[in-house]
C-alpha cells in the first residue's frame, strides 16, 4: 500500500505530482487494497475509514463533484493538488461524446 498508516494525506503527498488520471488509477488500486485489508486486519476501522476517504477522492477526481462538507480532508487535498487544473478526458478533446467517438472508429 502507498500509505502504510492509512492516511489520505500521505497518499496524496505521494501522488500529488501525477496527473489527475494517474492519481485516480492509483486511488482506485489503493482503495481496493484497503478494502481487502479491512477483512484481514485487526485495524479494520482504520482501513475502512481510509477506503472511504479514498473513494471520496476518487469521486472528486472522476466527476468533479462538490461535497456537502467542503471541509472534508479528501476534498481539500483534491482542490489543493488537482481541483483547478483538470486534464480533459479524450472524448472531450475529440469534441464529441464517447459513444460517437467510438462509432467513428467502426
Amino acid at each position: 500500500m502507498i500509505s502504510e498508516n492509512c492516511r489520505i494525506d500521505e497518499f496524496v503527498e505521494t501522488v500529488k505530482n501525477k496527473t489527475s488520471w494517474e492519481a485516480l488509477s492509483l486511488a482506485v488500486e489503493e482503495a481496493n487494497r484497503a478494502d481487502r485489508m479491512a477483512y484481514r486486519s485487526e485495524r479494520k476501522t482504520d482501513f475502512q475509514t481510509y477506503s472511504r476517504q479514498l473513494k471520496r477522492l476518487i469521486g472528486y477526481l472522476r466527476y468533479s463533484v462538490t461535497p456537502r462538507r467542503p471541509r472534508d480532508m479528501a476534498y481539500r487535498l483534491y482542490m489543493q493538488h488537482w481541483g483547478s487544473a483538470r486534464e480533459l478526458h479524450p472524448s472531450v478533446l475529440a469534441g464529441q461524446p464517447m459513444d460517437r467517438a467510438m462509432q467513428s472508429i467502426n
